[in-house]
């Protein structure tokens, strides 16, 4: 079996200027933990992950840390 077998291809991505909120709720509109970040010439400028997001909003806020991290593990 190959990545290309099982890989996804319709893909959400975001701009570099998208906040931070409309990213998580992107993830959490279409259940995802990955980002796509695409420039307004469409060139691929990076990937966003949950990881990302929470290590930034946990050096900021530990509530807001705490409810990132439900929405990456719901069953805990």
């Amino acid at each position: 079996m190959k990545a290309s077998d099982i890989m996804t291809r319709e893909l959400v991505t975001v701009t570099p200027e998208m906040t931070l909120e409309d990213c998580l709720r992107l993830m959490d509109e279409n259940t995802i933990f990955h980002l796509i970040v695409l420039d307004e010439g469409q060139v691929f400028r990076g990937m966003l992950s949950v990881s990302d997001i929470l290590r930034v909003v946990a050096s900021d806020e530990k509530a807001r840390a705490d409810l990132l991290e439900s929405f990456i593990f719901p069953s805990r």
